[in-house]
């Protein structure tokens, strides 16, 4: 006689459960995405309803901005290099050339507007902050993402 194996609880509970079907996975997914689009949406709303947190969001933009553009010159100065001055690529390395200085005044715009940002959070001055009636969170939402067309 073989004896029957010994199971603790834990050990049957992990045995009975089922795995999820396809269906129910995509719904646990799509309840996830729905969750964490409503913080986002939630927490954007609470940053501009302040006139402070506003403005450091828009500052960090600037720099986040700034420092992309810089990285993405470094490429582009890179292929402008190799490019420039073969025949047949003229056009090409005219247009390299374009991008280029177009980048680097936005690189300049963005150093300028940032430090603006900055001055304004230094300035003494009170944080104004708008109630929820102000700037609904579904305001938001369907400002920022609106349902596709149909």
């Amino acid at each position: 006689m073989v004896p029957t194996p010994v199971f603790t609880e834990r050990e049957m509970s992990r045995r009975e459960k089922k795995k999820l079907s396809k269906a129910e996975k995509e719904a646990r997914r799509t309840r996830r995405d729905a969750q964490e689009l409503a913080a986002l949406v939630k927490d954007t709303a609470a940053v501009f309803r302040s006139s402070f947190d506003t403005g450091e969001d828009c500052a960090a933009e600037c720099d986040n901005r700034r420092a992309d553009l810089l990285a993405d010159l470094g490429y582009r100065r890179l292929s402008h290099e190799i490019w420039q001055g073969r025949p047949g690529a003229e056009a090409l390395a005219s247009a390299i050339a374009d991008l280029i200085a177009e980048n680097e005044r936005h690189v300049a715009a963005m150093v300028d507007l940032g430090r603006r940002f900055e001055a304004l959070g230094q300035q003494e001055v009170d944080d104004i902050v708008l109630d929820a009636h102000a700037v609904p969170a579904d305001f938001v939402r369907s400002r920022l993402f609106p349902p596709p067309p149909t």
